[in-house]
């Protein structure tokens, strides 16, 4: 079989870039080893919200009161593990039919398989399909591009391979262990984003749950208030938060349960290097310290032509997002470099659709626009939205910046939602009163962030956003209030 273009993984860069190929009436083949939709849809996006949703109404059923709701239940609200296992797997398998459906419809032919580049250096590439029953299909095409994504790294440390340690792929899997049934202890490894993340899943169920982070902070990446504000809203769930703590080994402990309890064991940087580790015991321990890329057998020992990689195993992209060798694309977490004005690194499902779609234009000889602001999510409650700069990044870089921003201790629709404590801080060139960094904090703020996206792809200014005119009451009347603040 021969096509104009091939796509290796079906997640948010590979399914994106095979629908716009078609539009643009390339011939496509998209292979996939697993099932449509890649990580995001089967072991990423879609089932952590659907657990951190489903988790929110035990919570706002269990504070019903708050608001005059009252029943005699309501003290002692269940949890049925099996029916949101059955609700999430509902969710997924439904999106997944529909993209299904989606690249059938377009005339994409979908194979199914384990791809494996064969020729990289030659002008039409070759590339053998390896499928379940043994049998080895090969396929050539005029160009490729490699969307195969990241799984979750290990850290390096002993007693990873204990029975208990887990990765989100092996949670958030279709035969995943519901926490809450399991585990009535979880100790998560690492502060970031799936961290936080499951931290409030958890917290939601009623677990006793303990995070450890290696650096000062959870979300470094992120506002430090932010960072701070989240730790204490987490803090005030009783979820234990310790920062500064790299972790050194895992055992098996707890001899009155049969040795079935897991003991972290990690030293504070603040501590004397004399001062023993300290340790906490768990049912289970999550590893949400980061990804490596996917490329194991994804490229032929024989193959001429082969393709850069970085230290860590990434495949380097030039501005088009090409690979080393001519006529190969990669795109998505598996890439690294700044095509289309990306910083690299970025490992969001958005952005790998962005940069996915955006080199398909290119290969077809469109104009590929600059992805511009990306925006960042994370759906804890209260949820974090950012895009652009921060302050601190913005002296970092020499760029004079002044802040402004916006409580919403008065805002009517966080009053009647008894609205944690958040804000709104809006970054703007300090000369020209431009806008170029948002952070928000609040519920729905990833819902409101597209709107700072814009403006600040735009080049709106302080004034112009001041005079806007925001619907009452929402949150998003704070915007106004953070702009007028300078």
């Amino acid at each position: 079989m021969e096509f104009d273009f091939l796509v290796i993984g079906s997640g948010p860069a590979g399914y994106a870039a095979s629908i716009r190929a078609r539009k643009a009436g390339l011939s496509v083949c998209l292979v996939e080893k697993n099932m449509v939709g890649g990580v995001c849809l089967n072991r990423g996006c879609i089932p952590t919200k659907a657990l951190l949703y489903y988790s929110s109404l035990r919570l706002k059923a269990a504070e019903a009161a708050l608001f005059g709701v009252h029943d005699a239940a309501a003290s002692a609200v269940s949890f049925d593990s099996t029916e949101v296992q059955r609700r999430k797997l509902e969710a997924v398998d439904a999106i997944r039919a529909n993209q299904i459906a989606f690249i059938e419809k377009c005339g994409i032919t979908l194979e199914r398989g384990i791809a494996r580049i064969e020729n990289a250096g030659a002008e039409d590439k070759t590339v053998s399909i390896a499928g379940a029953d043994g049998t080895r299909k090969i396929v050539r095409a005029k160009r490729v591009l490699i969307a195969t994504g990241t799984k979750p790294a290990l850290i390096p440390v002993a007693g990873c391979e204990l029975d208990g340690v887990f990765t989100s792929d092996d949670l958030l899997g279709d035969n995943g262990p519901l926490l809450e049934k399991c585990f009535p202890k979880l100790t998560i490894i690492g502060g970031g984003v799936i961290g936080m993340e499951f931290a409030g899943i958890y917290s939601n169920l009623g677990g006793e749950v303990a995070v450890i982070e290696a650096l000062p902070r959870v979300l470094a990446n992120m506002d430090r208030e932010i960072s701070q504000t989240i730790a204490m809203s987490l803090k005030k769930r009783g979820v234990n938060i310790i920062t500064n703590a790299p972790v050194e080994k895992f055992e098996k402990t707890g001899a009155r349960s049969g040795g079935r309890e897991l003991s972290c064991f990690f030293r504070k940087k603040t501590d004397p290097p004399e001062t023993p580790p300290q340790s906490i015991a768990s049912s289970a321990v999550l590893i949400a310290a980061g990804r490596k890329p996917e490329t194991a057998g994804l490229f032929s020992p024989d193959s001429p032509g082969a393709i850069a990689l970085t230290e860590r195993g990434y495949i380097r992209v030039n501005e088009a997002g090409m690979t080393s060798v001519a006529g190969v694309y990669a795109a998505g977490d598996i890439a690294w470099g700044a095509a289309f004005g990306m910083s690299a690194g970025i490992q969001l499902a958005h952005t790998a659709t962005a940069q996915a779609e955006r080199i398909v234009d290119h290969i077809v000889g469109k104009t590929a626009a600059p992805l511009g602001a990306i925006p960042s999510c994370v759906y804890t409650a209260p949820e974090i939205a950012c895009a652009g700069l921060t302050a601190d990044e913005a002296k970092e870089r020499g760029v004079p910046a002044i802040v402004g921003k916006g409580v919403f201790g008065g805002n009517g629709r966080a009053v009647i939602e008894h609205q944690e404590r958040s804000f709104v801080k809006l970054v703007f060139h300090a000369e020209t009163k431009v806008l170029i960094g948002a952070q928000i904090m609040c519920n729905h703020a990833t819902d409101i962030v597209p709107w700072a996206v814009q403006c600040i792809n735009a080049g709106i200014t302080a004034e112009q956003i001041r005079n806007s005119v925001f619907a009452h009451p929402t949150y998003a009347e704070t915007i106004a209030q953070a702009a007028e603040s300078v």
